[in-house]
């Protein structure tokens, strides 16, 4: 006989969640947004106060053109919100301080500094400000004497006034998605003031003052550039113990005086200046120690390497993605790296009438082809005939070959096992090598 279920019996049991320890309940917490937390607090008296208690601060909110930041038809607005929060939690120390804010009303600033100086004030660790204003937002001068800081990450409308003294003493990781700052004095006083960082990104989306930047830390060792400013500017990389450097870029001249284990360069964001390829060429050629590399050149113009590349002794593994079939630019790099163990080859953007390019033999097989390659992938290679062409070639100079992969980009099975019996009737230098298709 069927009986009836008891609600409350049911409700005790569902809610499994609060009869979890508390330190678990602020982990949970912890992963959603401020606003989200602070609501938790309605669904029964244990969770009342729970989210007083988190130590991780996420706030976001985009305010229209039409809106203004105190405006919200009786609602709290986002400003009284963010205060009363600050005012009501516990004094506990922040782990972590997220701020997201798009306005068109520039008085938040004074707001929006006050948290700042909240977070700084109890020992925030991670700090991610996202801010989108009319006029510039300046950081406040105590977060530049902030002891507590570890990450930093900065984008949008933030520009770094760095006072003559700067003392972060524990920050290691800074990212630099803004205008950067005022001026060059200022960048270089940022630096100096953070004597153990380790990992450094730079994303220019904007045109700033800074003409010229000069990286010189004793101890970064990773540093990316991103720059879509369609404007050149120098920068000099001075990094003894730099092992990783990503370089996305079309319009930087450099200098680079570094030891580097693995680097990334893209030649893709920019149309191609008129001397582009003396600066590629000039920091290319500084690569000596480079142990890992990554050229990527998807411009539909030809990058001229009409230069000697300086021999990359270590080189052990390339990655080269390239557009239009710009394979004449490959010989280059092959000859210049004698002890490469790995060779990954990435056609992009493969649809169009560019594919009508072929490939062309070199005139000489590359050391590192006869000797020491031992690994080539191949991805979106799709049987065409220059393509069949170029296996061919690599197939029967590759003296010590154990593996190829190739990644075809269908989804057509049979053709995929089509094109693999094509290219397993190549004849091969190796007798090692084995030949099979690589998942997608």
């Amino acid at each position: 006989m069927a009986t009836e279920s008891n609600p409350k019996r049911y409700s005790e049991e569902v809610d499994r969640i609060s009869n979890l320890p508390e330190c678990l309940l602020y982990d949970i917490l912890s992963l959603l947004p401020t606003k989200q937390a602070v609501a938790t607090s309605a669904l029964s008296k244990r969770w009342k106060l729970l989210w007083t208690k988190l130590t991780v601060l996420d706030f976001s909110h985009s305010v229209t053109r039409n809106q203004g930041i105190g405006n919200n038809n009786g609602r709290m607005t986002f400003t009284h919100f963010v205060c009363n929060v600050l005012l009501l939690r516990k004094p506990l120390p922040v782990r972590k301080f997220r701020l997201v804010l798009d306005s068109f009303d520039d008085s938040i600033h004074f707001h929006v500094s006050s948290w700042i100086c909240y977070a700084l004030d109890h020992g925030v660790e991670e700090m991610e400000l996202l801010l989108l204003f009319r006029k510039p937002f300046e950081l406040p001068h105590r977060f530049f004497g902030c002891k507590s800081l570890r990450i930093v990450t900065l984008y949008g409308d933030i520009v770094l006034n760095c006072p003559s003294y700067v003392h972060l003493p524990n920050l290691k990781d800074l990212r630099l998605g803004s205008k950067l700052c005022s001026n060059e004095d200022s960048f270089r006083s940022l630096l100096t003031g953070i004597p153990n960082l380790i990992t450094f990104f730079i994303g220019r989306v904007r045109r700033d003052d800074i003409s010229a930047i000069n990286i010189c830390h004793p101890r970064l060792l990773f540093f990316c550039i991103q720059n879509k400013v369609p404007f050149p500017f120098k920068i000099e990389i001075d990094a003894p113990s730099l092992k990783c450097l990503s370089f996305f870029d079309g319009s930087v001249q450099d200098s680079l005086t570094t030891n580097i284990v693995k680097a990334t360069f893209d030649f893709s964001e920019h149309k191609q200046q008129a001397d582009e390829h003396d600066s590629c060429s000039h920091l290319l050629t500084e690569l000596r120690s480079v142990q890992s590399l990554l050229v990527r050149h998807t411009k539909v113009q030809s990058l001229r390497f009409g230069f000697s590349l300086t021999m990359l002794n270590i080189l052990k593994s390339l990655q080269f993605d390239v557009k239009c079939c710009k394979w004449h630019i490959l010989p280059r790099l092959l000859e210049s790296a004698p002890n490469l163990e790995k060779l990954i080859l990435h056609k992009v953007d493969t649809d169009g009438p560019h594919e009508l390019c072929c490939w062309t033999e070199p005139l000489h097989v590359p050391k590192c082809l006869e000797s020491c390659l031992r690994i080539i992938s191949l991805l979106k290679f799709k049987s065409l005939e220059h393509d069949l062409e170029f296996v061919q070639f690599f197939l029967r100079n590759a003296g010590v070959l154990e593996k190829m992969g190739i990644l075809t980009g269908l989804l057509d099975l049979a053709e995929n096992s089509r094109i693999l019996k094509k290219f397993s009737e190549l004849p091969r230098g190796s007798s090692k090598c084995e030949l099979f298709l690589l998942n997608g």
